[in-house]
């Protein structure tokens, strides 16, 4: 009974302990950036790759503190639409809800592909209809229930994601040579040209492109709503997992550079596969990693289908999205219309094939730009909402904040500025995006009103699953 009262209160149930936010975001996290970005960001940084995880790592590592802050504070379902909604204004809301329906559908295209590429052993040139097929596979399971899809993630992230690093770990650091690390190995290629082939600039563009393997750890504020405790689950959950996350891909970009030469690195087609293959493993052990890579990808898009449809949700319970987008199923209390926007969309930009590589680049940029928006939200929580923070466990004087926030968007934007530089139509296109985006906004408002429906006064009431927890 109190699962269908809540569906028809547009409520989410809280049903996702530490275990599961922990496997959420290792799963969500590392199926994607490492599995399919270590390969293009090594042609850029050469054997410095492992610094270039370190760059990418620190700013996410600064999102972290900031988003235990605002999370421990105010825990919702679709926390970057609600946070920049109510503490900036339902426009800059939009905009950041706009950056994020983009980045996903992006991203949801990019991962499938993704999972089609390491699919074509088994059935050359399947990749793109493999990809249609997996995303279509996830988001039937995402129908099913949160507690069943978090369920689903802990195996996935335990069987694919833990699994393949750690034999990934053990199996090639024996083999890791020195001098490939320090790029100073001779080949009959020639010489290589020493540890950063392309100087510290390309580093930081390897640390832009591998910005997308750390995403995962903002995804943690779209389930608020759905976790149990979250005041403690959510700060611990993100902790423990960063902790994991940041030894493991340290150690999986020595044995990725000190196993293949500088000049196999270069094509940057190489993958996780290629080293085993460089060690020697063939046979049934070399199909069985790659099956085990294939699930640590489909954990990313489990996790990235589970996380982002609750923003959607959250702002169609606003009234600035279509108000279908707000139902929830009333047998598995899953915002299951939310739910099929995502898929549907990736599906239909799948069947366009789009760029591998550009792919990479557009789900870099568009998770740059909302982080320079969302910048302040953390800053101006104590000011709108003192009640929340005065209840929160977590707290950091103002002067820190602040200077985790200048850091935050000097990085993003600097980011931004080297994506300009590599692929400037992809920069339009996204602003393209933002116009048609602009246009809705002004209408749909306009719409509220006459249908006797105020944005501003919905935007400044907090949701109920915050209130149950102050």
């Amino acid at each position: 009974m109190n699962q269908k009262n809540d569906a028809e209160k547009g409520k989410l149930k809280r049903e996702l302990g530490l275990i599961s936010v922990i496997f959420f975001l290792f799963g969500y996290i590392v199926g994607a950036g490492i599995l399919l970005q270590t390969g293009t960001a090594a042609a850029i940084t050469g054997p410095g790759l492992w610094l270039a995880f370190i760059i990418a790592g620190i700013p996410n590592m600064v999102s972290a503190i900031i988003i235990y802050y605002i999370a421990s504070a105010f825990p919702v379902s679709g926390g970057a639409w609600v946070y920049s909604s109510r503490l900036l204004s339902p426009f800059i809301g939009f905009l950041v809800l706009t950056s994020v329906m983009i980045h996903i559908i992006g991203a949801l295209s990019f991962i499938s592909i993704g999972f089609g590429k390491y699919f074509e052993p088994f059935i050359p040139g399947s990749t793109y209809y493999i990809a249609l097929i997996i995303l279509a596979i996830f988001y039937g399971l995402n129908i099913f229930g949160v507690k069943f899809t978090g369920s689903v993630q802990v195996v996935l992230a335990i069987l694919g994601d833990f699994l393949i690093l750690i034999l990934f770990i053990v199996i090639g650091l024996p083999n890791v040579e020195i001098a490939k690390l320090a790029g100073t190995e001779q080949t009959i290629f020639g010489s290589a040209e020493g540890i950063f082939p392309q100087g510290l600039g390309g580093v930081f563009v390897g640390a832009v492109i591998l910005s997308f393997s750390y995403a995962g750890f903002t995804a943690i504020v779209e389930i608020g709503g759905e976790i149990k405790n979250p005041k403690r689950t959510v700060p611990l959950g993100l902790f423990i997992s960063l902790i994991m996350i940041m030894i493991l891909y340290i150690l999986i970009s020595i044995v990725f550079a000190g196993n293949l030469s500088y000049f196999e690195i270069e094509t940057g087609n190489k993958t996780l596969i290629s080293v085993f293959e460089k060690i020697g493993i063939s046979g049934w052990f070399l199909v069985f990693l790659n099956i085990l890579v294939l699930i640590a990808i489909g954990s990313t898009l489990h996790g990235i289908i589970l996380a982002y449809s609750r923003n959607l949700f959250s702002a169609a319970r606003d009234k600035v999205l279509p108000d279908f987008l707000a139902k929830v199923n009333k047998r598995f209390s899953t915002p299951h219309w939310a739910v099929t926007f995502f898929c549907i969309s990736s599906l239909v930009l799948l069947v366009f094939r789009p760029s591998y590589t550009d792919l990479q680049y557009y789900c870099s940029l568009t998770i740059a730009i909302p982080t320079v928006i969302l910048a302040f939200v953390p800053y101006l929580l104590g000011k709108k909402y003192p009640e929340l923070l005065e209840k929160s466990k977590f707290k950091i004087k103002k002067r820190y904040l602040l200077i985790l926030i200048i850091f935050n968007v000097g990085y993003s934007m600097l980011s931004i500025l080297a994506i300009i530089g590599i692929k400037l139509y992809l920069v339009l296109i996204v602003a393209g995006l933002y116009g048609i985006a602009i246009i809705y906004y002004v209408l749909r408002k306009k719409w509220l009103k006459k249908k006797g429906f105020d944005l501003d006064e919905i935007c400044r009431q907090i949701p109920e699953e915050t209130k149950e927890v102050i």
